[in-house]
């Protein structure tokens, strides 16, 4: 009886202690559990913010890409604009510079036709001084451009033309008719019809310069010249001696 009491007793104690056993083991594997659980954790969480960190690093990136981006567009056009304004103000610094030497240029040939219209008006009169009316007459009604003179020099001009074109058309007339006798029609036409434009139109050989002058086209067949001459003279000779053999004349070119 009392070895059956111990003996339950001492297995008693063997469970207790395998029940500590089992619960040491329990314990022990479920605190190491807890430990890997937490480890786990940890790790999963250092990946996650580590993610985040990559993630949010990405994100700046991107944002400072884009950033960047529209820096260097804003840049790029304000660099633009500079750029445009430069060229404006060259392109009007072109066309100031153009516009000063075309006034240079203008002014320079102003000078030049100035200084040229005085020097043949100095001309003129010297040949007026020397009694060469023709060569006074001619170079003032034909070389001189008035435009260029000053007042002073349009005065000289204009008493000079006053003086000159009748003595040198009375000169001419006289070449032109010694030109028409010698047969030298050509000059004669010239002659003559200088004499009739430097003339007053009612001088008395105006008439004859006319009536030679057409003869002298005829003598070259230069038709239109005859037709041309006879019309000249209709309007301005109308009471002339000449008209007989002016109509008879056109009569001939005319048939």
């Amino acid at each position: 009886m009392n070895f059956k009491l111990f003996t339950n007793n001492k297995e008693s104690k063997n469970e207790k202690k395998q029940i500590w056993m089992y619960a040491l083991i329990l314990f022990t594997g479920a605190f190491i559990v807890l430990l890997l659980t937490a480890y786990s954790q940890v790790k999963f969480q250092n990946n996650i913010s580590e993610y985040q960190n990559k993630l949010s690093s990405q994100e700046k990136a991107k944002i400072n890409a884009v950033t960047d981006f529209n820096s260097a567009v804003k840049e790029n056009k304000r660099l633009k604009s500079e750029i445009d304004a430069l060229r404006n103000k060259l392109l009007q610094s072109e066309q100031q510079l153009a516009a000063e030497e075309e006034k240079s240029s203008d002014i320079q040939t102003q000078y030049k036709n100035a200084t040229g219209a005085a020097d043949l008006l100095m001309k003129a009169q010297d040949d007026y001084i020397k009694e060469d009316y023709i060569s006074c007459a001619v170079n003032l009604k034909f070389n001189i451009n008035t435009a260029y003179l000053s007042n002073s020099a349009l005065q000289l001009y204009n008493e000079l033309a006053k003086e000159s074109y009748s003595k040198a058309s009375l000169l001419l007339y006289r070449e032109g008719y010694g030109n028409y006798r010698k047969k030298n029609y050509s000059e004669a036409i010239l002659n003559l019809s200088r004499a009739i434009e430097f003339s007053e139109k009612n001088e008395y050989y105006v008439d004859d310069a006319y009536y030679y002058m057409a003869n002298s086209y005829y003598k070259i067949s230069n038709i239109d010249g005859v037709k041309k001459t006879i019309g000249e003279f209709f309007i301005n000779c109308p009471k002339s001696s000449f008209t007989k053999d002016m109509k008879a004349l056109n009569k001939k070119v005319m048939g």
